[in-house]
């Protein structure tokens, strides 16, 4: 074999090399963001997500703007998934959301295919969510002299929301938990409206708006009433993620289901546990 040669195939495995260590480090980075299947075959409604747990308290990992990057990271990988799983568009969220409380991270999209938490509980017990929700339309409209709307202004399908729901579904949180959380932070990123650009985004309910006579209310007043903090916007170029990205084990929690979907996804049976581990 010739030197030239020689030289020539070490170069290519030395660019191979390289490849497979930037291809190894985006799998390292995959957030295991994934469709509900539950809730798609049960109630018809579109939401992806994934939790994330990892060995250190969420903030000393995450500061602030990363939250966003986080959640950004998760729009993203949700966007990948829409073509396997023949998402149409109008079931396509356009939001995602990243909720920190300990060593947990809960990823989750707004809801697509109509309204759910509020209907979805009419035959059934309701929700956590929900009843807190309802806590925080009962104490607005006790500060005010209007009528406030009884429902959030998105039927509850913002990402925030879902994140919240999905906490409370976990049957890795303590009830002193669920009634006494730690210090929970929420940040979210995706498309605001119809024609929005696709960024770091407020919660919904900014400034006092009348329909029909009714105050209408969001995020931003539950968030409030539920004294989760939400971090200022920040500029794109600090929500960079760590890197390496800190290790952790993912699950999902179905949010039509008291537990865990399968390894496979399955929503049958009891949602059987399915984790996996990164990093």
């Amino acid at each position: 074999m010739g030197s030239g040669t020689f030289g020539s195939w070490r170069t290519s495995l030395a660019g191979l090399l390289v490849l497979l260590t930037l291809v190894l480090a985006a799998v390292a980075q995959e957030l295991g963001v994934a469709l509900d299947k539950a809730a798609l075959k049960d109630a018809s409604i579109a939401c992806y997500s994934s939790k994330l747990t990892f060995e250190k308290d969420a903030s000393e990992l995450f500061d602030d703007a990363q939250l966003y990057g986080l959640a950004q990271r998760a729009y993203e990988e949700m966007r990948s998934r829409f073509a396997a799983d023949h998402m149409h568009e109008m079931m396509q969220p356009v939001m995602m959301g990243a909720m920190s409380v300990g060593k947990d991270v809960y990823l989750s999209s707004s809801l697509r295919g109509g309204p759910f938490l509020y209907t979805y509980a009419d035959d059934r017990s309701k929700p956590e969510v929900v009843l807190a929700l309802d806590r925080c339309q009962t104490a607005l409209q006790q500060d005010s002299d209007r009528p406030i709307d009884k429902q959030h202004r998105t039927s509850a399908n913002c990402a925030e929301v879902v994140a919240l729901h999905q906490y409370y579904l976990d049957k890795d949180v303590s009830e002193e938990a669920r009634k006494n959380p730690p210090p929970i932070r929420v940040a979210a990123f995706g498309k605001g409206g119809v024609s929005g650009k696709t960024m770091a985004q407020n919660p919904c309910g900014g400034g006092a708006a009348v329909v029909d006579g009714v105050v209408t209310w969001g995020c931003r007043q539950f968030m409030a009433e539920e004294k989760i903090t939400v971090p200022k916007k920040p500029k794109p170029a600090a929500m960079k993620l760590p890197d390496p990205f800190p290790a952790f084990t993912g699950k999902q929690i179905s949010v039509v289901c008291p537990g865990l979907l399968g390894p496979d996804g399955d929503p049958s049976g009891s949602c059987g546990s399915g984790s996996c581990k990164h990093g």
